[in-house]
């Protein structure tokens, strides 16, 4: 992924940047032959129906759920495409956590062929996921295709003539051993006109498609049930092939056949026609006259089969006349490839005319030492598309709530909703502040959909439901009244559909799958939790002042136990973590006063570390010591990735690298030892798009995962901690089974089965919609239903503006109004504002 080059780093930046370039609502013709995959519906496990209907411009597939077979759970646009793919190229622009994803398309497959509708099984099926869901849920069942699966299998093509002559072909042979059939003729249009400007470049100095290529490529649409309940879903692509304009019947050249390979394969009744072919060609007669054609009389053979052709076998067909051909498998445990041990695929005078797409077999001559002829090389270089698109349907009043921590909508109906977590972005579209907030550094203002902990999950109004597994990049696009249209990131897809008649049904099967947080301990519950700053002395002065008061308190929560130092937004903190002496002098004796009194210390983490070489008092330099045992992120040249926060930069703990993980535990452990039970765990939001990783990993594709990987350590820290205080003497104040608590407001699909709590995040001090106590209100509602089930917001708000014409200030009433709210969430939390100034704190 390419960065844009920094436009914060101007004076002033737009104020209302322009959306971020992106391959819009898709879509494309279904061509369907009711001869070789009729009208039929098939079990995909134990408890799924799909159904497949063939009807002409009616043709879909829909699926249902054994215990309710009249209401459909997913179901595609009758006679609609309902898979493309695409390959594309993006870039993105960051500022300090905010991202924007740009995406170029360079070709789109939006023409979609239904060849082929069965049932394998999984023992049998070839269609194995590349990316497979995870080993046991986090309820401990084990998921897996259980019973049959059902297989959709087709080709896709960027032009929609090229898909009609091609399945024109395909209906032929077809058709020549069942009968006619009736024509399909496409009836949508070829794509939205909004993508009719889809540019085609060159990368270097390789031309990967241009426009005298058209593309096509095999997909597999796999349906299997995971678990009661879920049925799940997975679409692959193969290697995209280039049809040249002019392009002939397809050909290999290879060296005479073992004689011991053909006896083989005559036992196979699927390869009996390929066999029958060779043996002739075997013979001589035909051979020669073939070989008389095209001016080749070496000895070579071109071995094809005339079986019909098939989103199963490798695809060589032509447009001119030439009879549709397809390369047939000697077997199914010797391929066509592994069978001819002496292949050789040469130029020839055909070469130029022919039709490949076997690129990888060219990398295995490539790789077996046989020197690439300059075309041969760029037919391996040929990449594999990495954007799918699945489309399927929708009733109008529909509505579709959801997809993590959603802050200005509920129902998300008609919006286009990205799934990448980052920083929301200050005013989030509430102006004028959004508007400064970019016009001071670029994008930093957010908008509706920006949020700290999306899902790519959602529950609609009519009990449907579906989740994406993996990490990419996502886009759910509800823009159409009668349609929904998902977008992945990548060259694979793989989620899960659900079924449940009540929203608690979804939402149970879904958090069964993902995770649910732990019970919260008493003690968080029993008062007040006062977040404050300032030093010993300031904590001491509250507390008496609350003790007078009789106020009940849960606990102090002081997030500069790390001391504090001034930045262009105000008092900020030291991200080097170990207390501050100078600032909290006896801190141990604090922490063990307050316990007395059934008070709780908690503290303030997050996994960024920052340069300390200004701070007079530090014992340890964490940043120099990370960076000695390359324990955090990198850029492309090695060096450690600084991420720009406010007035000074901070390297990221690299979470994939084992030995990062374990650093950053023990140093997490040291607080605890100090007498801390709980803590924020901020960020996770910011890992660069561009980074290096230890893992090898692209950093595209573990971005959203940071946020579980962070959480994940937290827990483990609190786990282990906890474990040692089995069976130990307690001190005064404690309890047999203390537990700890850490919050965070990062967070993606699986976080809430490691994080105990959670928190929205900085909201303005405001009562505006998409940023203010409005905004904290919706994202409670939103984020439950995918399983942030223990949430809650900052009493009165977080951020401020105090400058001239622009203000933004914690009211009284303000403050009164969001303590009423929070009495009624998970805890009762007091925060600080960003800018200490005479406001009511």
């Amino acid at each position: 992924m390419k960065k844009n080059p920094k436009s914060g780093s101007r004076r002033f930046n737009n104020p209302f940047p322009k959306a971020p370039a992106g391959l819009g609502f898709v879509r494309g013709d279904l061509l369907v032959d009711a001869a070789s995959a009729p009208s039929q519906s098939h079990t995909a496990g134990q408890g799924f129906e799909v159904r497949w209907q063939a009807e002409p411009g009616r043709a879909g597939l829909q699926v249902f759920h054994a215990t309710e077979p009249e209401r459909a759970l997913w179901s595609t646009i009758p006679g609609s495409a309902f898979v493309s793919a695409a390959f594309g190229t993006d870039s993105f622009e960051e500022s300090r956590g905010s991202f924007a994803i740009h995406d170029t398309i360079d070709v789109l497959c939006c023409h979609q062929t239904v060849e082929q509708v069965t049932i394998a099984w999984p023992s049998e099926t070839f269609v194995a996921p590349k990316r497979p869901p995870s080993q046991v849920d986090a309820d401990g069942v084990r998921p897996g295709s259980r019973g049959p699966c059902v297989i959709v299998a087709g080709c896709l093509y960027s032009d929609p003539k090229l898909a009609r002559e091609q399945f024109a072909a395909f209906r032929t042979l077809s058709s020549s051993s069942s009968g006619p059939t009736a024509a399909s003729s496409p009836s949508s249009p070829f794509y939205h006109p909004s993508q009719s400007h889809l540019r085609l470049e060159s990368r270097g100095c390789l031309r990967l498609f241009s426009q005298e290529q058209r593309v096509a490529v095999r997909y597999w649409l796999v349906f299997f049930e995971c678990r009661d309940h879920q049925l799940g879903f997975s679409v692959s692509l193969q290697q995209p092939a280039r049809f040249e304009t002019f392009c002939q019947a397809g050909a290999y050249v290879v060296a005479r056949a073992s004689s011991a390979v053909v006896p083989e394969a005559a036992h196979d009744p699927k390869s009996r026609t390929t066999t029958t072919t060779l043996n002739r060609s075997l013979s001589g007669d035909d051979f020669e006259s073939e070989a008389r054609e095209h001016g080749d009389g070496s000895g070579e053979h071109w071995l094809w089969s005339e079986a019909p052709v098939s989103a199963f076998g490798r695809r060589a067909v032509g447009n001119d006349g030439a009879e549709p051909r397809r390369l047939h498998s000697f077997g199914r445990k010797r391929s066509f490839r592994r069978s001819i041990s002496v292949a050789d695929f040469r130029t020839c005078s055909l070469f130029d005319k022919c039709l490949t797409g076997s690129s990888s077999f060219l990398a295995e001559l490539a790789n077996a030492g046989r020197v690439l002829t300059p075309r041969e090389q760029q037919l391996v270089q040929l990449p594999r598309l990495n954007r799918i698109q699945i489309t399927f349907s929708s009733d109008p009043s529909e509505r579709f709530f959801g997809f993590g921590e959603q802050f200005s909508h509920f129902n998300l109906k008609g919006k286009r909703v990205p799934i990448l977590v980052q920083e929301q972005g200050l005013g989030r579209g509430d102006q004028p502040i959004t508007a400064l907030a970019n016009m001071v550094s670029n994008r930093s203002g957010g908008a509706w959909h920006t949020t700290y902990a999306p899902v790519p999950y959602y529950i609609t109004s009519q009990m449907r439901s579906l989740y994406l597994e993996g990490f990419e990049y996502s886009v759910f696009d509800l823009t159409r009244s009668n349609a929904v249209q998902v977008q992945v990131h990548a060259g694979y897809m793989q989620g899960r559909i659900l079924h449940g008649k009540t929203p608690a049904d979804i939402i149970r099967q879904y958090t069964a799958a993902i995770g649910r947080m732990r019970e919260l301990p008493a003690w968080i519950t029993q008062g007040a939790i006062v977040g404050m700053q300032g030093g010993m002395q300031a904590v001491r002065k509250v507390w008496q002042k609350l003790r007078d008061l009789d106020v009940p308190l849960a606990a102090f929560w002081l997030q500069d136990w790390v001391g504090q130092r001034r930045t262009s937004i105000g008092w900020q903190l030291w991200w080097n973590w170990e207390v501050d002496r100078d600032h909290y002098p006896g801190w141990e004796q604090l922490v063990t006063d307050l316990r007395s009194h059934g008070i709780r210390t908690m503290a303030y983490c997050n996994p960024l570390l920052a340069p300390t070489h200004e701070k007079p008092n530090r014992r340890r330099d964490l940043l120099a010591e990370a960076h000695s045992q390359d324990l955090v992120v990198t850029d492309q040249l090695g060096s450690p990735y600084m991420i720009p926060n406010t007035s000074f930069d901070a390297a990221m703990v690299d979470l994939t690298n084992p030995a990062a993980r374990t650093w950053l535990k023990n140093i997490l452990l040291d607080m605890i030892q100090t007498g801390v039970r709980g803590w924020m765990a901020d960020f996770g939001e910011a890992l660069p798009l561009d980074c290096s990783l230890y893992s090898g990993e692209e950093a595209r594709t573990v971005h959203n995962q940071y946020s579980e990987l962070w959480a994940q350590l937290n827990r483990e820290v609190a786990e282990e901690w906890e474990a040692t205080q089995k069976g130990r003497r307690l001190d005064e104040g404690e309890d047999e089974d203390e537990k700890l608590v850490f919050f965070m407001r990062a967070g993606y699909r699986g976080s809430p089965r490691s994080s105990t709590l959670f928190w929205e995040g900085d909201q303005m001090v405001s009562w505006q919609r998409h940023d203010g106590i409005k905004s904290a209100v919706t994202g409670l509602l939103s984020g439950g239903l995918c399983g942030f089930s223990l949430n809650h917001s900052d009493i009165g708000g977080y951020c401020t503006v105090d400058i001239p014409l622009v203000r933004y200030r914690r009211s009284e009433e303000l403050l009164l109004r969001w303590m009423e709210l929070n009495a009624f969430s998970t805890i009762f939390r007091t925060h600080e504002v960003r800018l200490l100034s005479p406001l009511h704190r």
